[in-house]
């Protein structure tokens, strides 16, 4: 039935953060510093932005399933 299927979640490819110019579609992994952030976007570009707010970026970044470059 119809209310059964399961919607894809295409939050991810159009979330994005405040002030920050690319939105949860177009990342693919990121490597975090206290403060820093390097980010590698699914084109191949290799970007660094520093936010006001680093817990609330990197949540955001953890609820949108971005690779975190630490954890492997």
């Amino acid at each position: 039935m119809w209310f059964f299927r399961k919607r894809k979640n295409s939050k991810a490819a159009h979330s994005t953060y405040p002030g920050f110019p690319y939105h949860a579609g177009e990342l693919s992994a990121y490597l975090a510093d206290i403060h820093y952030f390097i980010i590698a976007l699914k084109d191949g570009q290799v970007i660094h932005h520093h936010p006001d707010d680093s817990l609330t970026f990197h949540n955001w970044l953890i609820a949108n399933k971005i690779r975190d470059v630490n954890n492997y």
